[in-house]
């Protein structure tokens, strides 16, 4: 399965915040949006980093309250791993686990056309596992 059929299923939809937007604004975004991070887009739409979860609490743990009034530019990580549609769900665990990452950006043609998270590529590959189950009974059956 490939990552475009992983974005028709759960749709493209982008989060995203400004580099001048407080950690506490994104929090609030990540909260309304049920997610684990957010793009960090530029006035022009493309990303320049991202910020997670992880970042806030790090943030949180290192700096108290105040980080909350932080900009998501001096949190967010600024070096993007991004995909393609055409790159595989396998090759996108591959690369989220040896990265220790959970969410990629996917960029066609030089703009992002949606996020997948680490959730989204578990579920593509148990669908893809549940869907092989079905093919071999499917066969076995008509063997007997």
């Amino acid at each position: 399965m490939h990552v475009a059929a992983v974005l028709k299923r759960k749709g493209n939809r982008i989060v995203s915040a400004a580099p001048d937007d407080t950690v506490a604004a994104v929090t609030r975004l990540l909260t309304e949006h049920r997610i684990g991070a957010v793009l960090v887009m530029d006035s022009d739409g493309q990303p320049v980093g991202i910020l997670s979860e992880r970042d806030i609490v790090r943030a949180i743990a290192r700096d108290g309250a105040a980080a909350l009034d932080r900009p998501a530019a001096d949190l967010m990580t600024r070096e993007l791993i991004t995909a393609s549609p055409t790159d595989t769900v396998a090759d996108m665990m591959a690369v989220m686990t040896e990265r220790r990452i959970r969410h990629v950006p996917i960029v066609e043609a030089g703009r992002v056309i949606g996020v997948i998270s680490i959730g989204d590529v578990v579920k593509a590959r148990i669908d893809d596992a549940e869907l092989e189950v079905e093919s071999l009974r499917g066969y076995v059956a008509g063997m007997g």
